[in-house]
């Protein structure tokens, strides 16, 4: 059963950590249903984001998130290209150009309700439909009111996009609480390719599985499954597209030192 409930204290569940690094992989299929020569894309990408909490409150923290590294493949027009931002060399192409723009330069992401409100990066749609919600690092509820069964929901808005969130908790087991995630997606972007804007309109799902440590109420880890479609117009074409994405992340939590 559905029920509302009081959201935990944000400045409790954030303490007494200071920082901690998510590894995030991807695996992108995205399709351009273009009449009688269909574009295939396949990417995949491993990321390492650093974050640093700055400031946590009972209405909101802030974070500070810098992308150590990133590192996959990319398959397009019969081609492979392989990208690392550890490659310094390679990072002088003109290709691989939007590396410079992610790796080593920390933003500021303010969360609010547990869930994160920032301005993506608009240069680049690879990262556009792959941005992560830092919010859902933290688990909403103090420890003594998870228990199996328990539901909730939730939504969020970005310029014209929509996304509505329900909950379940699945079990608690051994310290750890596994939480289902259905996500009903409305994606509305525009973004800048090759000189040329444009402009994407999709709907799909995403269904998600999150470990939650139950005494910390930190989150350990998250698989995520999403299907997507719509289409992609550049001023000129509207073109059908459907895009499949299967994620993982991994989260590693460092003690804040005592003082």
């Amino acid at each position: 059963m559905l029920v509302l409930l009081q959201y935990n204290c944000i400045a409790q569940n954030t303490k007494p950590i200071n920082a901690f690094m998510v590894t995030h992989t991807i695996n992108n299929n995205t399709t351009f249903h273009i009449p009688n020569q269909p574009l295939f894309f396949q990417s995949n990408k491993t990321t390492n984001t650093q974050f640093s909490i700055l400031h946590s409150a009972d209405e909101y923290f802030q974070l500070s998130a810098t992308i150590l590294s990133v590192k996959g493949k990319l398959f397009a027009f019969g081609q492979e290209q392989i990208f690392n931002s550890d490659d310094t060399a390679g990072l002088n192409s003109t290709e691989l150009a939007w590396l410079k723009e992610v790796v080593n330069k920390p933003k500021t992401v303010e969360v609010k309700q547990f869930h994160a409100v920032q301005s993506p990066n608009k240069s680049n749609p690879f990262f556009d439909i792959e941005l992560e919600d830092a919010g859902k690092y933290f688990l909403p509820f103090a420890s003594s009111i998870v228990k199996t069964g328990l539901s909730w929901s939730d939504s969020t808005f970005s310029d014209s996009s929509k996304f509505i969130h329900q909950y379940l908790i699945l079990k608690v087991q051994d310290n750890r609480v596994t939480v289902s995630v259905l996500s009903d997606l409305i994606i509305r972007t525009s973004f800048t390719q090759s000189g040329q804007m444009i402009q994407q309109n999709l709907k799909g799902i995403a269904r998600a599985e999150r470990i939650y440590d139950l005494n910390t109420a930190k989150m350990l880890s998250e698989s995520v499954s999403t299907k997507l479609s719509g289409s992609s117009n550049n001023g000129t074409d509207i073109i059908p597209l459907t895009i499949e994405l299967k994620a993982t992340s991994v989260v590693s939590w460092k003690q804040k030192r005592p003082e």
